[in-house]
């Protein structure tokens, strides 16, 4: 699927919330049926992955956990409200896979709607169920963020966190993805303080750097394809209340799947549109 990044917040989506005391996880397992009404620019296949997407929200309602789903609030940070549909559904996708898992698929069936094409799919399937409660007092605030950078101009921002916490920062755009903090060989892995502000990128000083070797790193904002007039990307802040690094290949999709692994006590993630334009 090509990576669609545009310049709002994305909508990050959370199954489920954190622990402040020890958690409780238990499965329920259920029978629930998802429907999608395909438009004429959907594939078949298109609509039947949305009607079982649909199936895996009705398995949470009916488990009795769809109230703990939450969404990080939208914020502009540069431009028109394009088309995050295809992002946003992939993530979501990838957040239920954490929580529901399809033990059969019943029934799937398909009839005409009002000139359209209903899609519903019946699902028996497994969900997990934490009996949780969320740390609302572990957060971090970021300034410096400019809704637009030219070509050549450098990326600055400050982190404060609410509490101690390590940090993990991505970015995304077209045409590739990296991780800017921690960064192997350059930057140490350590614990940030609580209401100690940290600006980003990280000064050449041996707090921080992996040794006196290394060379501390500039963000520089350039467009990846010339073709182009301007691009977006998005830039991913996750704070952590313990060291859990990351080691795969930086795509969204393994960096979504790596964060739904830890509780949502222990993490808090924000992400920011980035557009880059020229001159």
């Amino acid at each position: 699927m090509e990576k669609n990044i545009y310049s709002l917040l994305m909508v990050l989506l959370f199954l489920g919330v954190g622990s402040l005391s020890a958690q409780r996880e238990q499965t329920r397992v259920v029978t629930v049926t998802g429907s999608y009404i395909a438009n004429e620019n959907e594939s078949p296949a298109e609509a039947k992955a949305t009607a079982l997407n649909n199936a895996k929200k009705e398995a949470l309602r009916e488990a009795g956990v769809y109230e703990e789903v939450h969404s990080v609030s939208i914020v502009e940070i540069g431009g028109g409200e394009e088309n995050f549909n295809e992002i946003n559904f992939e993530l979501a996708r990838i957040e239920l896979d954490g929580r529901v898992t399809v033990l059969e698929v019943i029934n799937e069936n398909i009839r005409p709607v009002n000139g359209h094409y209903e899609y519903s799919t019946t699902i028996r399937a497994k969900v997990k169920v934490e009996e949780t409660e969320e740390d609302l007092l572990f957060d971090f605030e970021t300034k410096g963020l400019h809704k637009t950078y030219f070509e050549g101009e450098k990326m600055t921002f400050t982190i404060t966190p609410t509490k101690n916490c390590y940090l993990r920062i991505f970015y995304f755009d077209f045409t590739s993805n990296s991780q800017l903090y921690p960064l192997k060989n350059v930057y140490k892995d350590i614990q940030f303080e609580a209401d100690v502000p940290i600006t980003f990128p990280l000064p050449h000083d041996l707090r921080y750097l992996y040794d006196r070797f290394s060379t501390a790193q500039e963000y520089s904002m350039f467009l990846s394809d010339q073709s182009r007039n301007n691009e977006q990307g998005v830039l991913l802040i996750i704070a952590l209340k313990e060291r859990v690094p990351y080691t795969e290949e930086v795509t969204y999709e393994n960096v979504f799947r790596w964060l739904s692994r830890i509780k949502r006590k222990d993490k808090r993630v924000h992400g920011f549109g980035v557009n880059i334009a020229k001159r």
